[in-house]
């Protein structure tokens, strides 16, 4: 009587496709031909934080779906990236992050830069020095000028300009930055003679 259940017994498991196994039988994720990383900015100051993103792509440069990436940073002492693709920038220096997509991996290359200071000194001449300059947004530019007759005109091609500096000989004339980009800047006294405030 046993033996009959039992016999009976497997004989449904097979007409259902065998053992209880059966159903967890999975596809195999495709192997990408390339992996392609994507940020916002490959130039980062200390402190900042970004999104990054891995693109698994077929042979065509199509988009294949392959599974997550793994992330990891030739130099975790400047820049980590997270489980997610989220990137912090923590010291000066360079880094190559790779994201690994089933096997295949794709590298970026990073530098990080310290913050811009809040308070920069440019001495106006004949000339500009420096005359390309960093600073941090919110922060002042100082235009001292020493005994050489000299303006500062501003270009308006970006909104957030500061007003010009009229014809000035000596003392400092401050100028406030509170929007991101470059803003370059010229005399018309001495033409050719311009320069660039790079606000970050």
């Amino acid at each position: 009587m046993t033996s009959a259940l039992a016999l009976g017994l497997s004989l449904m498991l097979g007409a259902c496709g065998g053992g209880g196994d059966a159903g967890d039988v999975t596809g195999t994720l495709p192997v990408p031909a390339s992996v392609r990383i994507m940020a916002p900015a490959t130039q980062l100051y200390v402190g900042q934080t970004v999104q990054l993103d891995a693109q698994a792509l077929n042979a065509d440069g199509g988009d294949l779906a392959a599974g997550d990436a793994k992330w990891s940073s030739s130099n975790v002492a400047v820049a980590q990236v997270g489980e997610t693709g989220l990137l912090m920038a923590l010291s000066p220096g360079a880094a190559t992050l790779t994201a690994t997509i089933a096997g295949k991996s794709g590298t970026l290359a990073l530098s990080v830069e310290e913050l811009p200071s809040l308070d920069v000194t440019v001495q106006v001449t004949t000339q500009f020095l420096p005359a390309t300059i960093k600073v941090r947004r919110g922060g002042v530019v100082r235009f001292v000028f020493s005994g050489s007759q000299q303006n500062i005109t501003f270009s308006t091609a970006f909104a957030g300009a500061p007003t010009n500096i009229v014809n000035t000989t000596t003392g400092t004339v401050a100028r406030s930055f509170f929007t991101l980009g470059d803003f370059r800047y010229e005399s018309t006294l001495n033409p050719g003679v311009a320069g660039v405030v790079q606000v970050r």
